[in-house]
């Protein structure tokens, strides 16, 4: 790859690539000589001139009514790289401050359910780490067909049940029996887990789904398709629909179903 295309990918738009190297070749120029020598006209080196100056990357000295152009020594443009990092840094803080407030706008309009879709497994990803943003004191919901889980994506929920461990939010799940579902039942104890095997055959489970607060999240791999419906009266009755099964799933599993946690 070459310094043109790394530049590319920083961000740089073409000409801006171009008044950078050619100023890191002439050390200082005038607009004139930058422009010539970038062949590039006089009036939009001005502007991509002033673009390059606000990123850190170039520099000016004036003199007189000129001014003299030069590209800034390339270590510096680390710093400046590491001061956007920061800035970042302290506006998501302040953004996460105002997240409660900002929650209470949006779920104000409350009582139509909404409903949204994600395409692809970073869609998917997306409302799994969604699951574990949110505040609730009764269990996630689950149905899981964990070795589809598992083919697509592996390393991704290792690390969200660690993730999801450690804010103390606890899962009672029926999943297919399958290896992988009994790899996963093995480690409910210290996972925050019950997990309860049902037949493949007779209760097969083609979409991952979850219920959480007022929420149900559905993701089927097959389609690489994910859905959130945000409802408390849908959230309430498929809790109501999971506690049958779960109650159903005593014959297969020898668990003692814990008490219902349906809120009222």
């Amino acid at each position: 790859m070459d310094i043109n295309t790394r530049l590319l990918n920083l961000g740089l738009k073409k000409n801006q690539v171009k008044i950078y190297l050619t100023l890191l070749q002439l050390g200082s120029a005038n607009i004139q000589e930058v422009a010539d020598k970038a062949q590039i006209k006089r009036t939009t080196t001005y502007s991509i001139l002033d673009s390059l100056i606000k990123r850190g990357f170039i520099s000016f000295s004036q003199k007189g009514t000129h001014r003299e152009y030069f590209a800034e020594n390339p270590k510096k443009i680390t710093a400046y790289f590491k001061q956007q990092e920061e800035k970042i840094r302290n506006e998501e803080d302040a953004f996460s401050e105002l997240m409660p407030e900002l929650l209470s706008f949006y779920n104000i309009r409350g009582i139509k359910p909404k409903i949204r879709t994600y395409e692809g497994l970073d869609g998917i990803k997306a409302i799994f780490d969604e699951s574990i943003e949110s505040k609730y004191n009764e269990d996630m919901l689950v149905y899981s067909a964990y070795e589809s889980t598992t083919k697509y994506l592996e390393q991704y929920i290792k690390e969200y049940i660690v993730r999801r461990v450690k804010k103390g939010l606890k899962q009672r799940c029926l999943a297919e029996l399958s290896s992988q579902s009994m790899e996963l039942q093995k480690n409910d104890g210290e996972e925050l887990r019950i997990t309860r095997l049902i037949s493949k055959e007779k209760f097969p489970l083609f979409n991952q789904i979850i219920i959480y607060g007022n929420k149900v999240f559905i993701a089927s791999y097959k389609d690489l398709l994910s859905i959130i419906i945000e409802s408390s009266a849908i959230a309430r009755t498929q809790k109501t629909i999971f506690e049958l099964a779960w109650i159903g799933s005593e014959s297969e599993n020898k668990q003692e179903a814990p008490p219902l946690n349906i809120p009222q």
